[in-house]
């Protein structure tokens, strides 16, 4: 991998290992649970980090939009259904590691060239493909961390 790509693949590698961490005490009756003063439970946040890796994927490649559509779930200004019409654990896990497994697909590829380069299609938001991975890495800490404070908020230990 180049430098960028390297950098950026550490830390989705991090959000990944920290995502396990985070939610290794969580019980099954926990995933769906809402906290007091949270807007959402731990299984949204999860199937959020997982429809998003893959619609930035998709937003950096130019590649068709992911096929099932999860996006009334879980994207962004989207109002968040009853916890029970969420796909289920199984699901939000294999979707978060396949999209995982995409990403390191496309950065043992990708040069710092590449990565430089403006998005397939013009973006108001990013100027270049690193500016997108950028906020990506960003996007994944914050909702790590939310699903620490989850944790915690169910009452479960802390874990680091």
């Amino acid at each position: 991998m180049d430098g960028m790509a390297e950098a950026f693949w550490l830390g989705l590698q991090r959000s990944d290992r920290f995502i396990t961490v985070f939610t290794s005490r969580l019980v099954e009756e926990d995933w769906r649970r809402v906290p007091p003063g949270f807007p959402n439970c731990a299984l949204w946040t999860l199937g959020h980090l997982a429809w998003y890796r893959g619609l930035f994927l998709d937003l950096l490649t130019g590649r068709p939009r992911q096929g099932e559509d999860w996006s009334a779930w879980f994207a962004k200004g989207c109002t968040p259904p009853a916890p029970d019409d969420l796909p289920d654990l199984a699901t939000c896990r294999t979707r978060l590691e396949a999209g995982l497994e995409d990403w390191r697909i496309y950065l043992e590829r990708a040069t710092d060239a590449e990565l430089r380069a403006p998005l397939p299609e013009p973006s108001v938001f990013f100027a270049s493909r690193a500016e997108l991975l950028a906020h990506l890495t960003h996007h994944e800490a914050h909702h790590t961390g939310c699903l620490s404070m989850l944790s915690r908020a169910l009452g479960r230990e802390k874990v680091l």
